[in-house]
């Protein structure tokens, strides 16, 4: 393998979040060509975000890439897929391939009777037996929504009405340390009148 290509199988992991099989792309890298700092600080920056414990064992124990036929999918698995698809004749289908290749299997063949059931009813809904639901108490008036009033969205959008201030209340000084005495005297009186 050339080292571009486990560089790029490093990479690969990082993306899918294998980092242990990254350190390992980097390290063969490393070992083929040793004066590279660009794949060094890579390499570190990866194992930085690796748990202690995880460089502990880094042993991993799944292999890194499928084996060949490996996402294949069985029969059972493909008449899961067709009847979740509602495709009720082609789940039937394959699973009675399934049961064909495993015959002393129940739960294939049960499965299989369900979705022969599901491809071709026996009979048609009996529309005067099923339940019957109550009707809803009230039906809601059809037609345009009634329009707000004029006056409700005037008041919506009203200024507030202005406090008129206190006769008794004098102007605000302009020097900074008076206006600051002022308000701690108003919130002082605010406080023992309360």
């Amino acid at each position: 393998m050339t080292p571009a290509e486990m560089e790029q199988r490093a990479e690969r992991a990082v993306r899918r979040g294998e980092l242990l099989v990254a350190l390992e792309h980097f390290e063969a890298y490393l070992a083929q060509q040793p004066d590279d700092e660009r794949v060094r600080q890579r390499m570190e920056s990866v194992r930085a975000l690796l748990q202690p414990s995880e460089l502990v064992s880094r042993r991993r124990a799944d292999p890194e890439e499928p084996a060949p036929g490996a996402d294949a999918l069985s029969d059972a698995e493909q008449g899961e897929m067709h009847a979740s698809a509602g495709r009720f004749d082609d789940a039937a289908a394959a699973y009675s391939r399934a049961v064909t290749a495993n015959p002393g299997n129940e739960l294939l063949q049960e499965r299989l009777d369900e979705l022969r059931a599901l491809a071709k009813p026996a009979a048609r809904a009996d529309l005067q037996a099923a339940e019957k639901l109550e009707a809803p108490l009230a039906t809601p008036a059809r037609g345009p929504p009634a329009a707000r009033s004029a006056k409700v969205s005037d008041a919506s959008f009203a200024p507030l009405p202005q406090k008129k201030p206190l006769p008794s209340a004098k102007p605000l000084p302009n020097d900074r340390v008076a206006l600051l005495e002022e308000l701690l005297g108003r919130i002082r009186a605010g406080k023992r009148s309360a």
